[in-house]
């Protein structure tokens, strides 16, 4: 089971490969925080994401753990990491660095954006991964120039 935070999601959703999540790991869910940060009325791909993610949504049990998550991470990275402890979660998909670096402490492997990217290029789920980053890229999502072209050399698309 896989558990997302929202970034990933917008990034996958300006893809149109949000359900490729499903194709590379199987089940997963989204907390209700990161339901209602992806689906905010007005944002691009909101209505889309609405719809996909109603039937990957969980509500996490134990809100102690949120709150005191929360002294170091936004609500819904502190939602994601609460969830995926509750459900005894393989993996998590976030992208914000201390985030990530706080669910690896607790024992989570995690994934971002680009590596799921790659993971799904692997997989034969996508042809290049090149065209994605720069759609991405264009939308105002941030990869680095060295990730970007370690992913590129990862992925034997060289520039």
């Amino acid at each position: 089971m896989i558990v997302c935070n929202t970034s990933p999601l917008i990034a996958l959703s300006i893809l149109g490969k949000v359900d490729l999540i499903e194709k590379a790991y199987g089940n997963w869910v989204v907390p209700d925080k990161v339901m209602l940060e992806s689906t905010i009325d007005g944002k691009p791909f909101s209505e889309k994401l609405k719809n996909v993610l109603s039937s990957h949504r969980m509500s996490v049990m134990n809100k102690s753990n949120v709150s005191s998550y929360e002294i170091y991470l936004d609500q819904g990275e502190a939602e994601v990491i609460a969830l995926a402890e509750e459900i005894k979660a393989d993996l998590l998909l976030i992208d914000d660095k201390k985030g990530r670096r706080f669910a690896e402490l607790k024992g989570f492997k995690v994934v971002g954006v680009v590596g799921f990217i790659l993971k799904a290029k692997k997989l034969g789920l996508i042809a290049e991964i090149k065209p994605e980053f720069i759609k991405m890229r264009q939308a105002g999502i941030r990869i680095s120039d060295t990730i970007y072209r370690e992913s590129l050399a990862l992925a034997e698309e060289i520039l």
